[in-house]
Order: structure tokens, then C-alpha cells, then sequence
């Protein structure tokens, strides 16, 4: 089964091997839905106070439910200079135009492998 199907709210993906789907360039995907209580907990300290690099910005309180991602893209845009070059975008979208054959294959792939190993007298669990 495809990772993306693994679960109703999976966290992230990877971009490499999903949207991609051909090796060629390397990225990911970072999904927020917004509902972390950043109001609560040690983890969400860094959120909530005084960021002196970003002139003094408390994320949670400026960007409400997109303080994270908020963060996130400042920061990396800042550390890492994660911005993609357009042939690597490029080439992510013609990945994104096959990914629902993609997904059907695999998960038709896997549903085969699946009733074959259920049917082995040598497996005891599919």
C-alpha cells in the first residue's frame, strides 16, 4: 500500500518518490493542518516568544494557525536557501501528472501481492 494511503492524516511525503516519481530531482513536503495548540507545551515555546533575527515576530500570535509553516519557510529559506530551481520544478509537475496512475498501480500491485501471499500455505498473515 502507498504510504499516502497509510493513514487519513499523513504528516508528510516524500516528494522524491511520490510527486517525482522518477529519481531525477530531490524535494519534499512539509503538511500543516493548522490545528497545533502552540499555546500549550515546551515544543511551542520557540513560537511563542521574541524571535530577534525576525525583528521581535512572535509566530503564534502574528500568523495564528500558520505560525509553523510560517516558520518554517523563513527559516529554511534563511538556513538552508530551500527554494527549488525551475527545471527541478519542472520536472516535479510532470511527476504530478502521472501520480494518480502512479497510486492506482501501486495500490493494484499491491493488492495482488497481498491475496497471493494470503493464499501461500507458507504465510501465515497478508
Amino acid at each position: 500500500m502507498p504510504a499516502y494511503r497509510a493513514r487519513r492524516r499523513y504528516r508528510g511525503a516524500l516528494g522524491t518518490k511520490f510527486i517525482g516519481g522518477h529519481g531525477t530531482s530531490i524535494g519534499g513536503v512539509i503538511v500543516d493542518s493548522g490545528k497545533f495548540p502552540w499555546e500549550q507545551g515546551a515544543l511551542s515555546a520557540h513560537h511563542r516568544t521574541q524571535q530577534g533575527k525576525y525583528h521581535g515576530v512572535k509566530f503564534h500570535e502574528t500568523f495564528g494557525s500558520l505560525a509553523y509553516i510560517i516558520k518554517c519557510r523563513v527559516d529554511g529559506l534563511r538556513d538552508f536557501g530551500t527554494s527549488m530551481a525551475p527545471f527541478n520544478s519542472f520536472l516535479f509537475i510532470q511527476g504530478l501528472e502521472t501520480l494518480p496512475l502512479r497510486m492506482q498501480a501501486h495500490s493494484k500491485n499491491g493488492l495482488a501481492v497481498a491475496k497471493f501471499l494470503e493464499g501461500h500455505k507458507s504465510v501465515t498473515w497478508a
